[in-house]
């Protein structure tokens, strides 16, 4: 609140910070020793969707999950997304923010356990 209005610019500038943070702890995690053995591709294209995380090899993707607070329209683009890239063989594995964040070794469990499958 500033002189008692709310101020959403505050809010938008603290989501992002966290989004950042979460996607510098997810890198991070990902150049882990424990997975160096495992090639990992950054920034590619499958089809016509933007891939962050693939691990080609093992035909699987890693990204952060969404927002709960997106819109209808988002998360039916999500939803063709993700039966897209099942459809051509990939595995999306979703890693939440704050877990990412908090118990890094839970999430890096969680990867090798994807990897191994």
């Amino acid at each position: 609140m500033l002189n008692g209005i709310f101020n959403p610019i505050f809010k938008d500038r603290a989501a992002k910070e966290r989004a950042a943070s979460e996607e510098q702890a997810l890198a991070e995690l990902l150049a882990a020793r424990e997975l160096r053995h495992f090639p990992l591709t950054r920034h590619c294209e499958i089809g016509p969707f933007a891939v962050e995380y693939l691990f080609a090899e093992r035909a699987l993707i890693v990204e952060l999950g969404a927002s709960s607070c997106e819109d209808f329209a988002l998360a039916e683009r999500r939803a063709g997304r993700r039966k897209f890239l099942n459809d051509m063989g990939y595995t999306i594995l979703v890693l939440d923010g704050p877990e990412v964040l908090r118990q890094p070794r839970r999430a890096l469990a969680r990867i090798r356990a994807a990897l191994e499958v």
